[in-house]
């Protein structure tokens, strides 16, 4: 069996309306296609958790998978375009990078765990594709 797999993935996030705009000014991110290397690095092994009451007693066990949104982010962000802000100077910024993402206004934190979020569901739900 071959499987046909790309290198990257592009997404057009729905942040502050963006979806509306047309494709010029749409912000668009490119991300690495996840891999099994990436998934380890952004996942700690599941821990089991007992839940007890207040004898003592086990009432049920959790398991808990911890996910770092940064590291997820770092792995898996190529590039985002078509993504600035002016400052109160009158200065433009470009948001291009992880790192400035991160290190952007705190009105860009939606868009950031819009990203995570869609990275985070690449990383736990991929599946093969039927036609392969």
């Amino acid at each position: 069996m071959k499987l046909k797999i790309s290198k990257e993935g592009v997404f057009t996030p729905k942040f502050n309306d963006n979806t509306k705009l047309s494709s010029t000014d749409q912000i668009t991110v490119r991300y690495k296609a996840p891999t099994v290397a990436i998934k380890n690095r952004c996942r700690q092994k599941p821990q089991g958790k007992a839940i007890s009451n207040a004898d003592g007693k086990v009432e049920h066990m959790e398991i808990v998978i911890d996910k770092d949104e940064i590291s997820t982010l770092r792995e898996m962000l190529v590039s985002i375009s078509n993504c600035s802000y002016e400052d109160d100077e009158g200065k433009s910024h470009s948001i291009a990078s992880t790192q400035d993402l991160i290190n952007a206004p705190i009105e860009f934190e939606p868009l950031l765990k819009e990203i995570v979020a869609e990275f985070d569901r690449l990383l736990d739900h991929t599946e093969i594709n039927e036609k392969n």
